[in-house]
């Protein structure tokens, strides 16, 4: 009998971590934590820090999002709320027919997009000069955000709030100000979702769980940027020649947004080796969408060559974003007729792109033209405040 409570009181102890454990890194934290405190590295162990009990509790944090227990718990509570009709997340606003729209996107931070003004506006400035200094030409190419070119999926009433509806005119202006040529790519995509005759959703211009653009949208983008090309730069630059599209490649995956809302994780921290894949639950799974990506080629005489975007005798670099990633970059070069040099980043504020591209500039390289692509909701980042360039 003495022994019996002995293993109860131990069992005991020993469930109580087990139980905060779950409580608060399960329950007490229903988003995912896709950049999480473990990602991060622990400030030094002071003495300060040890004595107060901070250095621990960091270190309590961090261990705790490394857990694939709490990571697959977590996953499973937020898919059960999410089948039960009541999904919540702070990053992720739920559209007509289950499409999903970053809240960044819905609702603006215009208090920082004013305060960020003057840098914003100096940045682009700094850029446009230096690519004039490299004797090139600078077209800037803003992509509008989903949640306007599917106001319809994203608003009540299909009406984009007072808050959004004039940002994309701003940026326009903006450049305008400034004498950089721009592409308005919100009008471009705007009539492009007008023509579409079909339902299904490979011909939609974006993706329904996802930010970014389909190929259908990344053709309409690049079409009209090769329009003002060819308006504006076609006699700086040399002859079109024959392009054909390579591909598809399939590939079912989940999309950004569907990762926000924190189901059976989709990927998981790891402070080695980066983020790597975890098993998906069954809603995951389903809410995958299936992408597709394709390849460009430059038809010769004796066949087709290859165009990888690497080549820095191009006479014309691409600094963009996660969209000129997903086939922007092939779908420019084709509706161009020329291969160029992919200068591109993921990300969504499209500074790291223009500074590479920058560099380049600074240690010789010429070409003709550079075309700047950004997002309209990257440049309502904090990073607009103190843009290294």
């Amino acid at each position: 009998m003495r022994w019996f409570a002995v293993v109860m009181v131990a069992v005991l102890c020993a469930s109580v971590p087990v139980v905060h454990l779950l409580w608060h890194g399960v329950l007490g934290n229903e988003q995912p934590v896709l950049v999480t405190n473990a990602q991060k590295p622990l400030a030094p162990a002071t003495t300060d820090r040890v004595l107060s009990g901070k250095w621990m509790l960091d270190k309590e944090r961090n261990l705790l999002e490394l857990s694939p227990v709490v990571w697959s718990l977590r996953g499973h509570w937020n898919e059960l709320r999410y089948r039960c009709g009541i999904p919540h997340s702070e990053h992720v606003l739920f559209g007509k027919d289950e499409w999903l729209f970053g809240i960044s996107s819905v609702r603006p931070n215009l208090r920082r997009f004013e305060r960020t003004k003057e840098k914003r506006l100096a940045a682009f400035a700094k850029v446009r000069d230096e690519v004039r200094a490299a004797g090139s030409e600078l077209l800037v190419a803003v992509v509008p955000d989903k949640a306007r070119v599917y106001a319809d999926y994203a608003f009540d009433g299909g009406i984009i709030p007072e808050r959004k509806i004039d940002n994309y005119a701003t940026i326009m202006a903006e450049l305008e100000s400034l004498g950089i040529a721009h592409v308005d790519l919100a009008a471009s995509m705007a009539a492009a979702r007008t023509a579409i005759k079909s339902d299904q959703p490979q011909d939609q211009l974006y993706y329904a769980r996802d930010t970014h653009w389909r190929p259908a949208g990344a053709l309409a983008g690049a079409t009209a940027i090769a329009v003002a090309v060819e308006q504006q730069f076609a006699t700086r630059l040399s002859p079109r020649v024959p392009m054909r599209l390579t591909g598809p490649s399939n590939l079912r995956a989940v999309g950004d947004l569907t990762s926000l809302l924190g189901m059976l994780a989709v990927v998981r921290p790891d402070p080695v080796r980066g983020r790597r894949p975890m098993a998906m639950s069954l809603l995951t799974d389903e809410l995958a969408e299936v992408r597709q990506y394709f390849g460009a080629e430059v038809v010769t005489n004796g066949g087709a060559v290859g165009m990888y975007g690497k080549d820095a005798a191009a006479e014309i670099y691409l600094a963009g974003t996660s969209f000129s990633k997903e086939n922007g970059m092939i779908a420019v070069a084709i509706a161009l007729g020329r291969p160029l040099r992919d200068n591109s980043v993921r990300g969504s504020n499209g500074l790291a792109s223009i500074k590479k591209t920058l560099e380049q500039l600074r240690s010789g390289q010429k070409p003709k033209l550079v075309i700047w692509e950004l997002v309209e909701r990257g440049l309502f980042e904090p990073v607009w405040a103190d843009p290294k360039l």
